[in-house]
């Protein structure tokens, strides 16, 4: 499988999980309790946000990544154009930056984190 393809599958797998997370929360609402169930309710509502949030970033930097392989791009530096690594590609496939601009204060393999 090429990298284009591993990459579609993965940002159609966060679409899905953000679909799920999003049919989760308001399954979630439509439950009724007392005040105990509702603060429940309320922090299980931030943390399927916070996982969407998080699933969304990551799928921007998916698409991202997607165009630079549609326009050649894919595999260089954004800050100096020499090639990533192939090592730092199978982790982050997302990455536009070397390690070296990473490390310099670039963005290019930003933090998946919500």
């Amino acid at each position: 499988m090429n990298r284009a393809t591993k990459l579609q599958k993965q940002a159609q797998t966060l679409k899905d999980q953000m679909s799920t997370t999003a049919a989760s929360v308001v399954a979630y609402r439509e439950t009724s309790g007392d005040y105990g169930d509702m603060s429940q309710q309320g922090e299980q509502e931030w943390l399927f946000l916070s996982q969407n949030r998080a699933n969304g970033k990551e799928l921007g930097l998916i698409e991202k990544a997607l165009r630079r392989i549609k326009d050649g791009s894919y595999g260089s530096c954004s800050r100096c154009a020499q090639p990533i690594s192939p090592q730092r590609l199978r982790a982050i496939p997302w990455a536009e930056c070397c390690l070296e601009c990473q490390d310099n204060g670039s963005s290019g393999a930003m933090s998946v984190t919500a």
